[in-house]
């Protein structure tokens, strides 16, 4: 049996003499020196092997070293060969995917063990290649150093073109699927080895740190599901957690797909830790760094602004932990709270099944959260003020006011056409004008239908007046 592979900081570290029995490159090839001829004829063997043999040839110490050797050099392989090295080592893990699933029905548990080790290793080496070719591709992708060649290269074949927009959806989609089997049949336990999460994980942030890459739906939904995938499944959350405060403190960009990953995870594993542990992380954070850091200010407000839109009922639950956050300095972070409760109230609160005592419950919250609605429209920044205006417009374009709060919020609109901030006023009334364009009696009050039903239930006090005189 082939020594384990365990992942290494970097793919040139698999030349580095390891102090334990693993699976190392003991011997590369130097494909910079290779002639053009050779160099096809070297790639074709090592497809042609990947082809043939079993699934875990890879794990073969000479199959190894050539495979590494192509992976270490592969931004500077002709668009031919680097399709041929990319297909073969995505089609391999693509077929050994299925056949995870059939080690729990081998009987001899001798030849299962082996089995299951070759799968292990095969699985990892192809998973760490084929992320590195990611990496590789990006990073040439990035600093633009093949795109004249990448150019000619179409021209010249275009049938048989490395197109690697098309190439990175599929080998990042793949490596999402690979993370949704069973892979407790392969670690021994319902969560993988450490090593092995760690650098999915880790490869996987650092690549939305890409902006162009973001732009690729196919590749970023992956990237999504691979996040979801180790958080929620497979309870790497603390790690990704942190990970994902850094990119959202750290570029804008990324703010929308993080919360769209979180949000993916929660729907298909029924599992909210990660956005729990996000919101709780957020809510422990210091009001004054807030103050110091003001992009990441913004961009913690507009994420949980997202959040809420995407997952209101979680958000409600755990909405507490934020509100301190009123108390702070930062004006950026308070008009994100009153945006995360706009969001709440038109949408956590929707639907009104379960008991009544639970029911009670919900509506004791909704009802605080439109009374610290009312009270950040007396905020001492203007840009909260206004923002506040601007939420209960929307919350009343949505039909989310009752009528018991909306003579309080006219009043509260009216008394702010006298604010001393011009964009407070307006605020207000744009607030107005939306209050008489959805006000819940329509255009016109016809008061025919309600002087009907009053007289109904001045029949029925009438009624009622005897029995309480008797009962006195």
């Amino acid at each position: 049996m082939a020594p384990p592979f365990v992942f290494p900081p970097n793919l040139q570290a698999l030349e580095e003499d390891p102090e334990d029995n693993r699976l190392c490159a003991q011997n590369p090839v130097d494909v910079a020196s290779l002639r053009s001829s050779e160099l096809e004829e070297f790639v074709k063997g090592v497809s042609f092997d990947l082809s043939d043999k079993e699934l875990f040839c890879v794990e073969e110490q000479d199959v190894f070293d050539r495979v590494y050797s192509l992976v270490r050099s592969f931004s500077g392989l002709a668009p031919s060969c680097k399709l041929n090295v990319a297909e073969s080592l995505r089609s391999n893990l693509s077929v050994l995917l299925p056949n995870v699933d059939s080690l729990s029905r081998q009987d001899d548990d001798g030849m299962i063990l082996d089995r299951v080790g070759s799968h292990r290793n095969a699985f990892k080496i192809y998973t760490f290649f084929l992320l590195s070719i990611v990496l590789a591709e990006e990073s040439s992708v990035s600093s633009g150093n093949n795109s004249k060649v990448t150019a000619t290269a179409r021209k010249k074949q275009p049938l048989n073109s490395w197109n690697w927009e098309q190439q990175r959806g599929r080998v990042l989609n793949l490596i999402a699927n690979s993370l949704e089997v069973n892979l407790s049949l392969l670690f021994g336990s319902s969560d993988p080895d450490e090593n092995y999460l760690s650098f999915v994980a880790k490869n996987t942030f650092s690549l939305f740190e890409n902006a162009s890459l973001l732009k690729d739906p196919e590749a970023k939904d992956a990237l999504c599901r691979i996040i979801g995938s180790c958080a929620s499944k497979y309870h790497y959350v603390a790690q990704s957690c942190a990970s994902i405060m850094h990119l959202i403190h750290k570029y804008d960009f990324v703010v929308t797909h993080m919360a769209e990953a979180v949000a993916g995870a929660e729907r298909k594993y029924a599992n909210g830790s990660l956005a729990s542990s996000l919101i709780r992380e957020i809510g422990r954070t210091n009001p004054k760094d807030y103050v110091k850091d003001t992009v990441g200010a913004e961009n913690v407000g507009r994420f949980l602004v997202e959040l809420a839109d995407r997952m209101p009922k979680l958000i409600s639950t755990n909405i507490g932990v934020l509100v301190s956050h009123f108390g702070g300095e930062s004006y950026k972070i308070r008009n994100a709270l009153v945006g995360v409760l706009g969001k709440l109230v038109a949408k956590a609160f929707k639907d009104v099944e379960g008991e009544v005592s639970s029911q009670s419950v919900r509506l004791r919250a909704k009802q605080a959260m439109l009374e610290i609605l009312l009270e950040r429209c007396r905020d001492v920044s203007a840009y909260t003020r206004s923002r506040v205006l601007q939420v209960w417009g929307e919350l009343c374009e949505e039909h989310s006011v009752t009528i018991g709060v909306w003579n309080e919020v006219a009043n509260v609109a009216a008394g702010r056409l006298e604010d001393k901030s011009a964009i407070v006023r307006k605020s207000a009334l744009n607030l107005l004008i939306t209050m008489l364009q959805h006000n819940p009696f329509g255009p016109q009050l016809r008061i025919a239908s309600f002087e009907t039903t009053l007289e109904h239930y001045k029949k029925k006090l009438d009624e009622l007046e005897p029995t309480i005189h008797e009962n006195r």
